[in-house]
């Protein structure tokens, strides 16, 4: 994943939610928390 604010690119696990990850595809903006070091997709936009 790369974050649109500082440009940083980085990896991280598939989300659990089939609903989720169903959505993923290269080029799709997601939203995401950063908590203890660790990344969560929470939605796609």
């Amino acid at each position: 994943m790369m974050d649109l604010e500082n440009y940083e690119t980085f990896e991280t696990e598939m989300p659990k939610e089939d609903e989720i990850k169903n959505k993923l595809a290269p080029g799709i903006e997601v939203e995401f928390w950063r908590v203890s070091g660790r990344n969560k997709i929470i939605r796609t936009k």
